[in-house]
């Protein structure tokens, strides 16, 4: 296999990891706020459909001047909350905690593994 071919592998292994660890932090969401019947699984469809369609609405939104980005952003949160609100048979309030708290626990990770790095980067310094 060539170079190529490993990024592709590359990348679509760390597009499936993504999207089951994406879909793991909205399962645990979805218990914290207690809907009943979450599943893994639910999470898992819920957080590609989600992906995929706040995506497109998020891509066509930013072609407007201006405030195509924030729409953009704001309608990708609505879609998800959406798409959460559907896959887990729950009311809009308890899919917008859903969300929050899954958002919550993604930027939380995120700043941990960014501090994890930078500290790593630093020990690799010539002295």
């Amino acid at each position: 296999m060539g170079v190529l071919g490993m990024g592709i592998v590359g990348g679509l292994l760390a597009i499936v990891i993504g999207i089951l660890v994406a879909a793991l932090f909205l399962w645990v969401a979805a218990k914290i706020v207690k809907i009943e019947g979450a599943s893994y699984g639910k999470a898992i469809l819920a957080t590609i459909v989600g992906f995929i369609v706040a995506g497109i609405a998020q891509f066509i939104l930013t072609f407007i001047p201006i405030i195509g980005a924030i729409l953009g952003f704001i309608a990708g949160i609505l879609i998800m909350v959406f798409i959460i609100q559907k896959f887990f048979a729950t009311t809009f309030g308890k899919a917008f905690l859903a969300w929050l708290i899954d958002f919550i626990i993604m930027v939380v990770i995120g700043v941990i593994f960014a501090l994890v790095a930078g500290v790593s980067m630093f020990t690799m310094l010539p002295k």
